[in-house]
């Protein structure tokens, strides 16, 4: 009886720990696969927006100087 309930217990145990896993997994490929793309989306439109400043400034100050 006693060897019976550990075999079940540990099978459990294992189970459990297969599905705890697969959803540490699913979750980091769902990150990669949603949040890394939009960051990178998002960077570079501050990126674009630092550059067309950046002409901006540039421009004024060269009309500054004439």
């Amino acid at each position: 009886m006693l060897e019976t309930l550990t075999i079940v217990y540990v099978s459990a145990v294992t189970v459990l720990f297969f599905f705890w896993i697969y959803g540490i997994y699913a979750f980091f490929r769902d990150c990669r696969r949603t949040y890394v793309p939009k960051g990178r989306q998002t960077l570079r439109g501050w990126r674009s927006m630092w550059t067309e400043g950046d002409e901006q400034e540039l421009d004024e100050h060269e009309k500054q100087l004439l």
